[in-house]
């Protein structure tokens, strides 16, 4: 099988199963002893966005829109925006989201609450301190540190 006929498969299938097999597959990939992977008996986790450039695509420019930069020039290709839980210790991901620039990593964010769990210790930058994602946060009873430089 070449790689066109994995994509006309992906293709006709959607995203269910690929959806289904991460589902099945994701989570802190730690035991209670690997290095690095707790700090006071807490797993440690990270939450950060990163923009990926997508298919140049009409079809994805309607869906997506033109994104910016800091000086508000149009950017050459449209943006997705992913945001991932992850397990610091080992990198595995934990949860992920996929979504528009637009409303911004806290919105989207909200998303990734559902895997929080008490007996994490959650890091963040400061593109995510807003009061209502960090009461979110709070309300999981999963512990918080933000990074504020």
């Amino acid at each position: 099988m070449n790689a066109t006929a994995l994509w006309h498969a992906r293709t006709r299938l959607g995203v269910r199963p690929m959806r289904a097999l991460f589902d099945l597959l994701r989570g802190p990939a730690s035991a209670i002893r690997t290095a690095g992977a707790r700090w006071a008996g807490l797993l440690v986790v990270a939450i950060d966005g990163t923009y990926l450039n997508v298919a140049d695509d009409a079809d994805v420019w309607a869906r997506l829109g033109k994104g910016a930069n800091q000086y508000t020039a149009a950017s050459g290709y449209p943006q997705v925006l992913l945001i991932a839980l992850v397990a610091c210790g080992t990198r595995a991901v934990i949860d992920a989201v996929f979504g528009p620039r637009k409303p911004g990593e806290p919105v989207l964010g909200r998303r990734l609450l559902r895997s929080l769990r008490q007996g994490m210790v959650v890091l963040l930058d400061r593109g995510f301190a807003t009061n209502a994602f960090l009461q979110a946060v709070a309300d999981t009873d999963a512990d918080l540190l933000i990074v504020s430089e």
